[in-house]
């Protein structure tokens, strides 16, 4: 009997123990988060490891795609000389922008941005420049590696720009300018190796270094950084992108520490990510950031997306949010280059009505409607 007891307990406990294992699990709506380029850096970072250990592998791809048999002996862009440099001096002072109750996660602008202006307004060394005399402003942000069906892209008429999330780029890119990014401190070595004259003409800061799950890092250590393998760039006739923060308190704060930290930098450009579902918002940020550094401005990132719960835009809402960013880009003189976000084949998370590439690799209509 007590043999029986002990079997009929030891039986309730495993149930009881299978009920907590197999009931439902509590998922936050924020558990989607900026992570979603995060895993395309690692999967960069991934790819270049084996091609250090096989040097037959394609540059930055991160998925299997056909290799295109076509080269070009001027694959990493044009022979147009970068524009000059602008240089901050320790005189330049920037006020903080006030402060918010964001706990530093990323959680898009729902209103319109504060604007802040500053105690005394940077002034560059010389007239800004536009970067492209054939005014096409729209770039790929492009993780496809060497896959024959960027020529389609490439060749739509808006488009001058491609860049990987990586120092790599395609072996051809069209005759587009191509652009390698020190994403983190894990590309510093592929970095240093890659970027050296004659490479490209244009190079990007950190991968949003305000949020954790990107690059991750101190302004000052952004800096460092900057002063050490990006600064010494200008004298190859390189054209400088800032690092590209969040839109939200927690990237205008880590810009204006970064630019307080990096005391007689080169920087040619400030470049930002945005993601929300106000076009108005965009634009109202991106002026923000012009009128507070008086340089010209980049978008390296953006879509109609939310990241604070609720629903996401339809699909006429997306186009409708397009249209506005497109035509103040396309207006704006300062605005120099765009990257719309969703030209993959996994979006990774953000709203699937941002696609720019179709099932069978085609640009979507949305593409066209920025590419041209």
């Amino acid at each position: 009997m007590a043999a029986l007891k002990l079997f009929n307990l030891v039986a309730l406990a495993s149930i009881v123990l299978l009920a907590f294992e197999s009931g439902p699990t509590s998922v936050s709506a924020l558990t989607t988060d900026r992570a979603h380029v995060a895993r395309y850096a690692r999967a960069h970072e991934a790819v270049a490891v084996n091609r250090k250990r096989d040097p037959t592998s394609s540059p930055g791809q991160c998925k299997p795609r056909p290799t295109n048999s076509a080269t070009s002996a001027s694959a990493y862009g044009d022979s147009t000389p970068a524009p000059s440099s602008y240089s901050f001096s320790s005189s330049m002072d920037y006020t903080p922008a006030p402060s918010s109750s964001s706990s530093g996660s990323y959680v898009p602008a729902a209103s319109t941005p504060t604007s802040t202006t500053p105690t005394s307004t940077p002034t560059p060394a010389v007239t800004p420049a536009t970067t492209s005399s054939s005014g096409k402003k729209w770039g790929l942000g492009w993780p496809n590696g060497d896959a024959d069906y960027l020529s389609t892209f490439a060749a739509r008429p808006n488009v001058g720009f491609l860049y990987t999330w990586s120092p790599y780029l395609p072996t051809n890119i069209y005759g587009l300018k191509g652009i390698p990014m020190l994403w983190g401190y894990d590309q510093v070595s592929d970095f240093q190796s890659l970027v050296v004259a004659g490479y490209a003409n244009y190079v990007l800061g950190m991968n949003e270094p305000n949020e954790p799950s990107q690059s991750n890092m101190s302004p000052s250590d952004g800096a460092a950084l900057w002063k050490q393998y990006i600064d010494p760039l200008k004298a190859s006739g390189y054209y400088l992108v800032s690092p590209a923060c969040t839109n939200d308190q927690a990237g205008l704060d880590w810009m204006t520490s970064f630019f307080q930290a990096c005391s007689g930098c080169q920087v040619d450009a400030v470049a930002f990510h945005f993601y929300g579902t106000n076009a108005q918002d965009f634009i109202s940020y991106a002026t923000q950031l012009h009128n507070t550094y008086n340089l010209p401005i980049w978008v390296t990132e953006f879509a109609d997306q939310s990241f604070s719960g609720g629903a996401q835009a339809s699909q006429d809402e997306v186009y409708a949010f397009a249209s506005t960013v497109a035509n103040f880009v396309d207006s704006t003189s300062w605005f120099e280059a765009a990257f719309p976000f969703g030209l993959m084949s996994d979006l990774q998370g953000v709203n699937t009505a941002n696609s720019l590439l179709s099932s069978d690799d085609t640009p979507t209509s949305l593409a066209y409607n920025y590419f041209g």
